[in-house]
């Protein structure tokens, strides 16, 4: 179960009540928010009195950098980056086109690229262009992985999701994330593999585990340190 609190410190802060969790644990989201994980049935008011138990605690957790975009910044991506550039044809527009392998992302030079207002559309506008490149070298490289493992789920898509990044649904159909194209291909992999390990143990007990870890080339645990520290370029 997910959703969020509203703290007049900390803002938002996105809670995950997780079956089986007999603690509670803090993070921070990819957006530099504070996520929340905490066993089942915990209720709001309970939610907010730990966060007030926390609170010292939570003051002294080092705090990712947000999100920052500039004028000539690269953004690396899979197969493809992302060039942002200014531009004084249209105000009040974020242009773009693709170049090969390269996204020219031009926004007015007046635009004011610390406004929230304004990262999330340049944030919005690299999520649309990565959707649908992601069509064209997501897919091939899930097939390639599906088959070099010799396994046949019933299709793959392209979502949108940042903190679910893959799904396997009931009918062995895989989803995967547009936002994977941030990620280096070591970590795409292991999502795909991840994933793929679902098609034979629709849980996270330790059979599929081991199955992912094989998959991964007994990388599981480095490969999710890795994730778990990855930070997305876009706000969400």
């Amino acid at each position: 179960m997910k959703g969020y609190i509203e703290d007049k410190e900390f803002g938002k802060i996105y809670v995950e009540l997780r079956r089986g969790m007999t603690s509670v644990r803090f993070a921070y989201h990819a957006d530099g928010n504070l996520l929340m994980r905490a066993p089942l049935g915990v209720s709001v008011a309970d939610l907010q009195r730990i966060v007030n138990a926390h609170r010292e605690q939570l003051r002294q957790f080092p705090r990712p950098e947000g999100v920052t975009f500039h004028i000539g910044q690269l953004i690396e991506c899979y197969k493809c980056r992302v060039v942002i550039e200014s531009q004084s044809r249209m105000p009040g527009y974020i242009l773009n086109h693709w170049e090969e392998d390269t996204l020219h992302l031009q926004v007015h030079d007046s635009a004011d690229l610390n406004d929230e207002d304004i990262k999330r559309t340049i944030s919005s506008v690299i999520g649309r262009a990565m959707e649908v490149q992601a069509q064209a070298v997501l897919l091939p490289l899930a097939h390639q992985v599906a088959d070099s493992l010799g396994l046949k789920p019933a299709g793959f898509e392209i979502g949108r999701g940042m903190r679910k990044l893959g799904h396997c649904t009931a009918k062995k159909v895989i989803q995967l994330s547009r936002n994977l194209m941030f990620m280096p291909e070591e970590l795409v992999r292991y999502i795909i593999c991840h994933e793929l390990a679902h098609l034979t143990h629709m849980n996270h007990s330790p059979e599929f585990h081991a199955l992912c870890n094989q998959y991964c080339g007994d990388k599981e645990k480095e490969l999710e340190r890795q994730l778990r520290q990855f930070r997305f370029p876009i706000l969400k």
